[in-house]
């Protein structure tokens, strides 16, 4: 697949690859000058205890009391300059020649039952590393992460940072949501709401939900995003994990992480048992136009990432995208950094004639 970078004034519309990270751009500057403030405080009392201001300042080459203006005008920019890396600054155009390819959102459970070890070594951990295949085999698409337990949270937007994206995969657990429970409604419903955004067109790309397909709610609830998903035009392809014997939930304790025991049905006082619900998910593919599948391999999960990634085309549809020039902000900090460093090496020191 050919990349071709359109000229800087092409299409130059601000964009960022990740928006929930802006707050850095104040954050980080407020952070240095927190720091360079302390550092200045600290350095004026050592030099107001070693004695004679004029006598210091002859040895040090320099006045220790005065407040470094020219190591904030250096390290200052510097730190909003990473934070706009950090966001992903996007202008221009890459053109992508062969096949667009569509935003995917990867719904992932978060839920205790994915604790249940009915697969080895558990569900959990095989629904890591399906997803970390799929965003290997996405590259190309932006991807969105939707965790979700009693609620669907966003983790990340639609973006193309997949190091970023299997930073939260390596977080994923049942702590990550702190409302328990099992809500395929609000999963959905999150996603879609991350695919429905303007300029998205009539396809604006795929969902894959992997989940044991338990949803601790009406099924009317979980029909109202399917009729959503499939307005917009929306595949939901899901895949299940567990077995039809299924297994206890264990119990953990949320903030050791350490497990006692196994939960109980609060009615009944008998252990609960989480087992794949395959008719439920069987539902959800079949009235979205997606697949199923059930503990795919490998093979199997790369045949699903070219289908999500062929359902619809992202914000702009059509075979570019704002190219992220996160590069041109990091090496404009790295270089004021460079030389700030240079200059506290480079310091003036006291001739010998000045020395008493």
């Amino acid at each position: 697949m050919a990349l071709s970078r359109h000229p800087l004034g092409e299409g130059a519309v601000m964009r960022w690859a990740d928006p929930f990270l802006l707050h850095l751009i104040p954050l980080f500057p407020a952070l240095v000058a927190a720091a360079l403030l302390l550092w200045w405080r600290r350095r004026r009392d050592v030099a107001d205890a070693l004695g004679d201001p004029a006598l210091v300042r002859r040895l040090a080459g320099t006045d220790l009391r005065a407040f470094p203006r020219r190591r904030a005008a250096l390290l200052i920019p510097a730190a909003a300059l990473l934070g706009l890396a950090a966001a992903g600054p996007r202008w221009g155009e890459v053109r992508v020649d062969g096949v667009p390819r569509g935003d995917v959102v990867l719904v992932l459970d978060a839920s205790n039952s994915m604790l249940v070890e009915d697969v080895r070594p558990n569900r959990l951990e095989r629904q890591r590393e399906i997803a970390r295949t799929l965003v290997r085999r996405l590259e190309g698409s932006r991807v969105g992460l939707v965790a979700f337990a009693g609620s669907g949270h966003v983790l990340t937007p639609l973006t193309d940072d997949f190091s970023a994206l299997n930073l939260y995969l390596d977080a994923l657990g049942p702590d990550i949501v702190h409302q328990t429970g099992s809500s395929l409604y609000s999963a959905l419903a999150e996603a879609v709401n991350l695919l429905d955004v303007p300029g998205a067109g009539e396809n604006p790309g795929s969902i894959v939900l992997i989940t044991d397909g338990e949803a601790l709610e009406p099924a009317s609830m979980v029909g109202l995003s399917l009729d959503r998903a499939v307005r917009r035009r929306v595949a939901i392809h899901t895949v299940g994990l567990g077995t039809a014997a299924g297994g206890p939930v264990p119990n953990v304790d949320p903030e050791t992480g350490r497990r006692r025991g196994f939960k109980r049905d609060p009615e009944t006082r008998e252990t609960a048992v989480s087992r794949l619900e395959r008719p439920v998910l069987s539902a959800i593919a079949r009235t979205t136009g997606g697949t199923m599948q059930v503990m795919p391999s490998a093979q199997a999960v790369a045949a699903l990432a070219n289908a999500a990634a062929s359902g619809g085309r992202g914000p702009g549809g059509g075979d570019s995208h704002p190219d992220n020039r996160y590069e041109w902000f990091l090496a404009l900090a790295l270089a004021l950094i460079a030389a700030d460093a240079l200059s506290e090496h480079r310091r003036p020191r006291p001739r010998p004639e000045e020395r008493p």
